[in-house]
């Protein structure tokens, strides 16, 4: 911890001092270290302060212009609301980036400024007028741009995941971007519902700060309190009846785009930093999926069900999970306690089986777990073309009943009776 402190801050000199400092010397770094800590509580405190003194400002300017989001047949409120609440999350982030700056040993501050300023230019003119997929798409890639343009941030290594080693510069740089504009645009595209993507994001954001926090890189660290803290002061308003405000694309994508980054950091470190969380570097890619099952579960989902019914990746609809959970009676509350709850299980679901099992073991745990979650999603949803889809199911399994059994009763009797049983499970009904 004081040899990361005191490299970030001086730099190589005084990372010879730390090698051949006194007792008396040690105890004043402990105290400095002490401080990186105290730093980070003010932040915490500062965020959280500045956000919950933003947004209601925000919400009255927005108002008073009318810049508001009107209802439609997919949205899931009735009312006009707000939105351009994540003009506060950029101003926090921006400014804590400036101030902490001498914390990063990456060089990366300049890049990140600009990264989250053309993402947030992109998410206001989309709030404002909406952008083609294709004008979001190209700006999103001019912010991934500068973050990759640092090799501390490309994935140049699988280090023996799926037996696989390094990796040439150019598929590193391509696997890299397609990572990390795929978390850009699931994270964005969870946003659907009250509290959705706040909770996730702070599900995600407390859980890569608790591993930048056992590696000692304290600048991510920062970065995530950051997001913890005014994505927690954004809540109170955005469960509000009367003060309620969206994030909008400026903030889900501001937001998106930085936990991407941190997820891309991690992706790129080696063998030697995992050492202190008690997993190795090979299986830092599958906790990393159980952290971001959420946006990479529902971004696969809503992607395969617009391809198999030969619509556009990019048209709207209400397949998201969040849509799913409305649907069968949960309020915004609810369903999104519920889907960081289920994330936060599966993160630690994960961890425990990294630790404790074999890499084959966690991963074919891990995939029971993905199967439950789609399972149970799919017998939760109520759309017309899910209920298509079970009662062509039932159709099946009662074929293939009749294959293997010997019912003597009539066919519309035997169709009944296995009806009835499927109900009383509650599965492939409606």
């Amino acid at each position: 911890m004081i040899q990361g402190f005191f490299r970030q801050k001086n730099g190589d000199n005084c990372l010879f001092i730390l090698y051949v400092c006194s007792e008396k010397e040690k105890e004043k770094m402990e105290i400095l270290s002490l401080s990186t800590e105290i730093v980070l509580l003010l932040i915490f405190g500062l965020v959280f302060s500045v956000t919950y003194l933003l947004l209601p400002r925000i919400r009255k300017t927005t108002l008073k212009f009318d810049l508001y989001d009107t209802p439609d047949h997919r949205s899931s409120h009735k009312e006009i609301v707000p939105t351009f609440g994540g003009v506060a999350f950029f101003i926090c982030i921006i400014l804590v980036l400036f101030f902490i700056q001498y914390m990063d040993t990456d060089g990366i501050t300049v890049s990140m400024l600009v990264a989250c300023t053309i993402t947030f230019f992109v998410g206001l003119k989309d709030d404002f007028q909406n952008l083609s997929p294709k004008v979001k798409f190209f700006g999103q890639i001019l912010s991934v741009g500068m973050i990759l343009s640092h090799p501390e941030f490309q994935i140049s290594s699988f280090h023996g995941f799926l037996g696989i080693q390094e990796i040439p510069l150019l598929a590193s740089i391509g696997l890299s971007a397609f990572l990390f504009l795929g978390f850009i645009n699931a994270f964005n595209l969870i946003d659907g519902i009250d509290g959705h993507a706040s909770i996730v994001g702070i599900v995600i954001s407390v859980t890569f700060g608790l591993i930048f926090y056992k590696l000692e890189m304290f600048f991510y660290l920062a970065i995530c309190v950051v997001l913890v803290s005014t994505l927690f002061a954004f809540l109170r308003f955005n469960f509000s009846n009367r003060q309620k405000i969206f994030m909008g694309d400026t903030g889900s994508l501001v937001i998106g785009l930085v936990l991407g980054a941190l997820a891309m950091r991690l992706l790129s470190l080696g063998f030697e930093p995992f050492s202190s969380i008690a997993i190795t570097r090979t299986e830092i890619p599958l906790l990393l999926l159980g952290v971001l099952i959420i946006p990479a579960l529902d971004i696969s989902r809503v992607i395969f069900i617009r391809l198999v019914r030969k619509k556009s990746i990019f048209s709207p609809d209400r397949n998201h999970i969040h849509h799913v959970l409305i649907d069968a009676g949960l309020s915004h509350m609810q369903a999104s306690i519920l889907i960081g709850i289920v994330n936060a299980i599966i993160i630690a679901s994960s961890y425990f089986a990294l630790k404790y099992f074999d890499l084959i073991y966690a991963v074919l745990f891990f995939n029971i777990l993905v199967i439950a979650l789609v399972l149970s999603f799919f017998i939760l949803n109520r759309s017309i073309a899910n209920r298509r889809t079970k009662v062509y199911i039932r159709a099946i399994l009662f074929r293939l009943k009749r294959v293997f059994s010997k019912s003597k009763d009539s066919l519309q009797e035997e169709r009944l009776a296995f009806n009835q049983k499927l109900k009383k499970i509650g599965i492939l009904f409606f």
